[in-house]
């Protein structure tokens, strides 16, 4: 296997390698590669959302370079659960690369087939879908090369959450996927204790254990510990209700379908993504429910506003983005009245307050009332009383914190030292790193690529770097365009033009002055490429243009300090 090369190491033939391709040092985007003997497995395909200095991108996923130069090796892609950051890059994986198998359990499986229903190509990924997806049973051993694989049940937010046991030459892992201990599961399947344990006592080689619930202490809260308080919001509230949560929770699906039933309100479902997530979660009866409270968003407005329970999510599933939607008129299902009372039953990470504030005081102007916080959400994400539970029952020789945050995989590295693990044998890695196991030694290797793909939804393509920041200028310092037509003799007989837009210039008095002082200058610089002797007939457009340009960026660049795009238009009216 030493052809297979990865910049700065080989891999050999004879060893077990871990690389992860996402969901180290950031949320989502989680994507595992297993190497041993020349085959590949992969564990998760996943997407997460852009930072606001990413214009023009609407989701990130995996780097694929160095699955695609090996991708005959590939054997199988492995889901654990349903949400986006584990299996939102499934498409985007097979259109790129060539997976002979999917294995995932019966809602995922299920899910990704209803998203197919809506998606713009969704002839071609459903066939392409079709042809490779197989449905698992939990706690039965698959032998896939030199893998066996078998799927064990934790806790959740979704349905048929799996932990992985994947047996190698070289020994067990163990990889968790995001999991809690919930001791009263909405949908009464516990945690595979007895499974994990089981592992634990033949022997685990490596542990690969979610990070993101690490700064929390104890134990996670029960899901279904948000039902009495979203019960005596609902039944006090004398308006619609409208609930933004993250709509691949569903078990909080299940929470509000019976709150509904208990209030006496019909359910309204909004966004397509959550209407495939129920569609699924019935189909596979993990969403039951009496028939008859449902409603549809075209009886909004025959039903009295104290009947009806409204359930918002978009294609993203990214609550706050709903909510802004909301908030601003910008959902094509539902709009805000005065009287409505939102339930934002999410998380609200601490780069996204000063978002969430702007919406509040917007949804305060519409008279809406809004709650949010308090006992609205739980995490999906183990505790650190768990997570130490998990190292407890599993026992591994060598560990890797995995899906969060830098400061997440950093304090679970250290959280599983102090609970008594040989710091050689904890293994912080990054996206794009190898680790190795060879003879029972693990070691760091070297790295392959792993810079997210950058991708837009309507284009259907990869965004370039390029194309990014020069977006992100258009954003920070606006465009301003020059047009002016010219005739036969050079004489301009229109114009010059000149607009800006999104610039925080624009309304400015040194803004009016500069923009004075550009006409003068155009107007001059015209006059001088009119009285220039050249050779042929007419102005030359190409040179004219680039001297306008770049006048008009001098010019800028020392009286407004700005450096917007500067695009120059001239018509040739001879």
């Amino acid at each position: 296997m030493a052809h297979i090369a990865t910049g700065t190491a080989d891999i050999q033939y004879d060893s077990l390698a871990l690389i992860p391709l996402g969901g180290q040092n950031e949320l989502g985007q989680l994507l595992w590669i297993l190497s041993f003997g020349g085959d590949l497995i992969l564990i998760d395909a996943g997407a997460a959302y852009p930072s606001e200095d990413l214009p023009g991108v609407d989701l990130l996923f995996p780097n694929t370079n160095f699955l695609e130069a090996n991708q005959d090796r590939i054997l199988a892609l492995l889901l654990t659960n349903g949400h986006e950051e584990h299996c939102g890059a499934v498409n985007y994986l097979l259109r790129h690369l060539d997976i002979p198998k999917v294995m995932a359990p019966r809602f995922v499986s299920q899910l990704l087939s209803q998203s197919n229903l809506s998606s713009p190509t969704k002839t071609a990924e459903q066939q392409l879908l079709a042809k490779v997806l197989d449905t698992i049973e939990l706690r039965q051993p698959y032998q896939i090369g030199p893998f066996e694989v078998e799927w064990m049940n934790v806790n959740n937010a979704i349905a048929d959450a799996c932990a992985l046991r994947i047996g190698t030459p070289e020994g067990a892992v163990i990889y968790t996927s995001s999991f809690k201990l919930d001791q009263t599961p909405v949908d009464k399947r516990f945690l595979d204790i007895n499974g994990l344990a089981g592992s634990g006592d033949k022997g685990v080689l490596v542990l690969i254990s979610d990070s993101a619930g690490v700064e929390n202490k104890g134990y996670t809260p029960s899901e279904i510990s948000v039902k009495s308080e979203l019960v005596e919001t609902i039944e006090n509230a004398t308006g619609r209700v409208i609930v933004v949560f993250p709509g691949s929770n569903t078990h909080r699906l299940q929470i509000l379908f019976d709150v509904a039933l208990q209030t006496g309100r019909k359910v309204v479902l909004a966004g397509e993504s959550l209407v495939a997530t129920a569609l699924s979660a019935v189909v596979t009866g993990n969403l039951i429910y009496d028939r008859q409270i449902e409603a549809s968003v075209e009886e909004l407005n025959e039903l009295p506003d104290a009947g009806v329970l409204i359930l918002a999510t978009g294609i993203d599933e990214e609550p706050l983005q709903v909510l802004d939607q909301l908030a601003y008129g910008k959902n094509p299902d539902v709009k805000f009245k005065e009287g409505d009372v939102l339930i934002y039953s999410a998380n609200i990470v601490p780069g996204k307050l000063r978002h969430m504030a702007n919406i509040l005081d917007q949804l305060l102007a519409l008279g809406v009332k809004a709650i949010h916080g308090g006992k609205l959400h739980v995490s999906k994400h183990a505790s650190r009383e768990e997570l130490k539970l998990m190292l407890s029952i599993t026992r591994p020789r060598y560990f890797i914190p995995a899906i969060g945050e830098g400061r997440h995989v950093m304090h679970h590295a250290q959280l599983a030292i102090e609970w008594g693990m040989d710091q050689d044998n904890v293994f912080p890695i990054s996206d794009g790193d190898i680790l190795v196991v060879k003879n029972g030694v693990a070691s760091q290797i070297g790295t392959i690529e792993s810079q997210a793909v950058l991708y837009n939804r309507e284009q259907g393509e990869r965004v370039t770097t390029f194309s990014v920041q020069e977006r992100r200028a258009l954003s920070m310092e606006g465009v301003v365009t020059v047009s002016l037509a010219v005739n036969g003799e050079g004489k301009v007989v229109s114009g010059p033009s000149i607009t800006a837009g999104a610039s925080g210039f624009v309304k400015s008095k040194e803004w009016d002055d500069t923009r004075s002082d550009l006409r003068a200058l155009i107007l001059s610089i015209v006059d001088k490429f009119v009285s220039t002797p050249r050779e042929g007939n007419g102005l030359p457009l190409g040179a004219l243009k680039t001297a306008l340009r770049e006048t008009v960026m001098k010019t800028l660049r020392s009286k407004m300090q700005s450096k917007p795009t500067v695009q120059v238009v001239v018509h040739d009216v001879s």
